[in-house]
């Protein structure tokens, strides 16, 4: 292996490193898997970002505006009606009714996208017939991951595959090329999800419930004592009765922290306390006299917080301007007046000071203000999504015929080639913007950036796993391994390892890795590579058994109170089936 090569390793593996912790920004870390690529010289710097000059980076940032076009005209939230109809009828009801539509929307619209718009609706509809969300959303989310295999332009990673595809030489995928494999794996996890998925999913509180509900939830928050407080003296055994289903975890006092059994210890000005408690626990605790809440101790003059006040959660969106930022630097309590008592991360509660929590995408925020503040900031250019109650209604419903007609038309266009898809998604993006489905900054906002960057990186990382020959010894590998069970076992292998690296991986990272051994694979077997494209197109997309495999599977986890073993539990007869299916039915449309 020469040094190129292991270079390029070098690469990849610090793309794996940016998909796997968290801390690290996948987007900083496909960029310095550039720079080592070039600084190496396994690439001349035109060669490294000729990836952003691809067509592929063109159309995922065209639908994005689309998308977002479709969401503000609400020209999507006709399933409202139908939701109501049939959300008395039961759970399988509900995800029968429901279900195909997700799937269809997902087909045009980005997967993110559609679990962000179905995720109240589908919550406050199982509420009002008393279904847990952990029966309904990872559903949801299964649903918008299948769908999205349905077109070319379901998900970014059909369009990275065919990106690539393209870059390496070979003919492109059509629109509708994927659309019978798609079909067929919409079906299969239809019928998987409303007959067989009910019994294997949880029936568990979410962190989301309504908040007149008998049901007991807790946050955790803290609280700081002043002067003025009325239970400075007192132990923790000597609170008054109105605090007793508060739990005391840590009192913090200057640089020494106790934790229980407190013994003798008794409060004293200064000292922080680490609660967890019911909301109307907390609520009431902060009402005291003398007892500020975190952003009451670090956000200025405080605020009383009146019994006219309400509570709500919300969550932070995908591509929300809030990601990265503190709780401090999020201004939410200037900028909406409403203030922020709890944060909640992947169904545990955030210990560390509240103010410097750095937000993510998929964290759950308890917060209270005015009906009216809390109204105006889930509508905030969809940073937040109001969660357990109604869906805001959408600003411009009388453009939604356009934005419908001008998306439906321009696919249609695209499909029966009339026009290039870059062409055609771009003019359309630039008429929902000149037809005031939106305006040109909300257009410019709804684009990923971070997603076009690791896009336009991921292609050099393709082109150089392709040119220095080590996918061709990969492939190599996996041809020597499954030669013995002929075409049909080299497909499975490539499925197979796709489908792991996939839940480890980000579906991008995955494609990029496996479409160039792929088609060494099918080179080296002397068939024709598009089966073998396809089978990573559909398995880097379908990633079911983890929370971080997907952005929709991460959104869904809070919210339905879900755990690893629910997604592996309901997930992996769902991947295993999958796999036989496209090992069966992939040369049947895609012959050798």
């Amino acid at each position: 292996m020469d040094q190129n090569e292991l270079l390029t390793i070098l690469a990849i593996g610090l793309v794996l490193l940016g998909a796997i912790v968290p801390t690290i920004s996948l987007d900083v870390v496909a960029l310095l898997a550039i720079a080592v690529l070039v600084v190496g010289g396994v690439l001349e710097p035109n060669e490294a970002v000729a990836g952003f000059g691809n067509t592929t980076l063109i159309i995922v940032g065209a639908m994005f505006i689309l998308a977002d076009a479709l969401q503000r005209t609400g020209a999507a939230q006709g399933v409202v009606q139908l939701v109501e109809r049939v959300s008395g009828k039961g759970q399988r009801y509900l995800l029968f009714a429901l279900l195909p539509l997700v799937m269809v929307l997902s087909g045009i619209m980005n997967n993110t996208g559609v679990v962000v718009l179905m995720l109240p609706l589908l919550i406050a509809a199982g509420q009002e017939v008393n279904i847990s969300p952990s029966r309904l959303l990872l559903p949801l989310s299964y649903a918008s991951i299948t769908g999205g295999t349905l077109t070319l332009v379901g998900t970014t990673t059909t369009l990275l595959v065919d990106g690539m595809v393209r870059q390496a030489g070979l003919p492109g995928l059509g629109f509708f090329e994927i659309l019978p494999m798609g079909l067929a794996f919409c079906i299969v996890a239809l019928v998987y999800l409303v007959l067989v998925g009910p019994p294997l999913l949880p029936n568990r509180t979410g962190l989301v419930t309504p908040m007149t509900s008998e049901t007991v939830r807790e946050y955790m928050t803290e609280v700081f004592l002043t002067k003025r407080s009325k239970i400075l003296g007192l132990t923790p055994a000597e609170l008054p009765a109105a605090l007793k289903k508060i739990r005391l975890l840590q009192v913090v006092r200057g640089e020494e922290t106790h934790f229980p059994p407190f013994r003798e210890l008794r409060f004293e000005p200064d000292d922080m306390l680490i609660v967890k408690a019911p909301p109307e626990q907390i609520v009431a605790l902060v009402q005291r006299p003398g007892v500020m809440g975190p952003q009451d101790k670090v956000g200025g003059d405080a605020r009383v917080l009146g019994v006219d006040l309400s509570l709500a959660e919300v969550m932070v969106a995908p591509h929300s301007r809030l990601d990265g930022q503190s709780v401090i630097e999020s201004r939410l309590r200037d900028r909406f007046g409403v203030v922020v008592l709890a944060v909640l991360r992947y169904g545990s509660h955030l210990r560390e000071n509240l103010g410097r929590v750095s937000l993510r995408v998929g964290d759950i925020l308890l917060v209270q203000g005015e009906p009216d503040d809390i109204q105006r900031l889930a509508r905030n250019e969809r940073d937040l999504v109001l969660l357990g109650g109604t869906p805001l209604r959408p600003k411009k419903r009388t453009k939604a015929p356009l934005a419908i007609g001008v998306v439906g038309g321009t696919l249609l266009l695209s499909a029966a080639g009339v026009l290039p898809l870059a062409v055609a998604v771009l003019l359309a993006s630039i008429i929902v913007v000149v037809g005031g489905c939106l305006t040109s900054s909300q257009a410019y906002r709804s684009i990923d950036l971070k997603i076009l960057v690791v896009l336009g990186c991921m292609l050099g990382v393709g082109y150089a796993a392709s040119e220095t020959g080590l996918a061709a010894r990969v492939a190599n590998a996996l041809v020597a391994v499954a030669e013995p069970l002929g075409p049909r076992g080299i497909l499975a292998a490539i499925y197979l390892t796709t489908a792991i690296l996939t839940e480890l991986v980000t579906n991008a990272g995955t494609a990029a890795i496996m479409i160039p051994i792929a088609v060494k694979a099918a080179e080296s077997a002397d068939v024709s590579h598009k089966p073998f494209v396809f089978a990573v197109a559909l398995a880097a997309s379908c990633s079911f058994l983890t929370p971080v495999g997907y952005q929709t599977n991460l959104l869904v986890y809070g919210p339905g109170g879900y755990r690893l073993q629910d997604y592996l539990r309901l997930g992996m007869p769902l991947v295993i089936v999958f796999l036989l299916l496209a090992t069966w039915l992939l040369p049947v449309v895609y012959p050798f």
